[in-house]
């Protein structure tokens, strides 16, 4: 690449201390949800991947171009134990905001931004190994560190839960947000491991990452599973998807490790800021996507609703899921298609569940006729 002087930083992200609701506390209180919030917008985001900075294969900047140009509206790149500093790219690579869009909504605009991040990367392991012999009891606990104003050292700790919580407390004290990462990576972490956790609200329901075991396996529960049965035990997390990408080089060989793509994030939000990209995740207005496409996501206490944006002539199973990761309500959804000429341009109505009182909680989980997903937050129900 051609080499580019030095960029004065034109963006420095600050996020303000965010309120920290223990499990225990929002287990009380219902949640805002879509419907008590301003419409905003949704943003299109990435907030797990890697560069040469540790063991990925590609710049910061390549890293970068690649996810603005496919239409990515924010970034996060979390490499090992080391935070990047984004200040020069985001002067390069940021937008503004976009003036007079009323007077001409024709010009196209694609905003972009930023946010600082690292994976801190720890383990546990609940036994000495033997000099010279491979630790098979060890545990690899991973977690993002969204926006922290510092590099974050991984804490260690007496458990895989202490251990995570350790870090959980490390990455709010460096202004930053939490995220659980992979569960099943290496299968490190489990439903129990993740019960009663505090001050952390979000964890990775789809990783794409080839050692991700997201299904499960070898009598291992499925990382959805893994969800349902924290969130059954009362402790509340929102779930979001991520590609992990290493490997931008050689996209064209078959099944690469860690390719970008994979999974990401679609966010809800009156601003575009990354204070308000990760306010709107932590109060649970985003959803989680490894190619479906939702134009509305809604709940007003009494109802909870999605509405599909088709794409092509893919058909769709909607399933609405409550505590235990039982199915609530399943209806198959056909798109409809009358354009004779031109685009397709399908469309589908809104799909509704009616909330009776005993779910404990309603998620929302859209499967595509080719396997992509998408996985709305839970609504919590209090029981009656």
């Amino acid at each position: 690449m051609t080499p580019r002087e030095p960029l004065v930083a034109a963006l420095i992200v600050t996020l303000g201390s965010l309120a920290m609701l223990s499990a225990q506390q929002t287990q009380a209180v219902r949640p805002a949800t879509p419907a008590d919030r301003p419409a905003g917008a949704w943003y299109k985001g990435n907030i797990h991947t890697h560069t040469i900075a540790t063991d990925g294969d590609s710049t910061p900047e390549e890293v970068v171009r690649w996810y603005r140009e496919q239409k990515y509206n924010f970034l996060v790149i979390s490499d090992h134990n080391t935070l990047v500093n984004v200040d020069g790219l985001n002067a390069f690579y940021a937008t503004g905001n976009l003036v007079g869009a009323d007077r001409r909504a024709d010009v196209p605009f694609n905003p972009f931004l930023l946010i600082r991040g690292e994976e801190v990367t720890d383990k546990f392991s609940p036994a000495s190994a033997t000099p010279g012999e491979r630790d098979l009891q060890s545990k690899e606990i991973h977690l993002g560190a969204l926006n922290v104003t510092k590099a974050v050292a991984p804490q260690g700790g007496t458990s895989v839960a202490d251990t995570i919580q350790r870090n959980v407390a490390a990455i709010r004290t460096a202004g930053g947000v939490p995220v659980v990462n992979h569960p099943n990576f290496l299968w490190a972490i489990t439903a129990d491991d993740m019960k009663g956790l505090e001050n952390v609200g979000l964890f990775e329901v789809f990783n794409g990452h080839m050692q991700a075991h997201n299904l499960g396996g070898g009598g291992q529960p499925s990382v959805e599973a893994i969800w349902d049965e924290v969130l059954s035990a009362g402790t509340l997390l929102y779930g979001v998807a991520a590609d992990d990408a290493h490997a931008f080089q050689k996209l064209g060989l078959p099944n690469p490790m860690s390719a970008p793509g994979r999974g990401w994030i679609m966010v809800r939000t009156e601003k575009f800021t990354a204070t308000a990209i990760l306010a709107a995740m932590e109060r649970g207005d985003f959803y989680a996507t490894t190619g479906v496409e939702l134009s509305d996501v809604r709940s007003d206490g009494k109802t909870v609703s999605v509405t599909v944006k088709p794409f092509s002539r893919s058909k769709y199973q909607v399933q609405f899921i409550g505590r235990g990761g039982r199915v609530l309500k399943g209806v198959p959804l056909d798109p409809v298609i009358t354009a004779r000429t031109g685009p397709l341009a399908p469309m589908a109505q809104a799909v509704t569940y009616d909330i009776k009182g005993d779910e404990g909680y309603v998620r929302v989980k859209v499967v595509e006729s080719n396997g992509q997903v998408a996985w709305t937050q839970p609504v919590l129900v209090p029981a009656k």
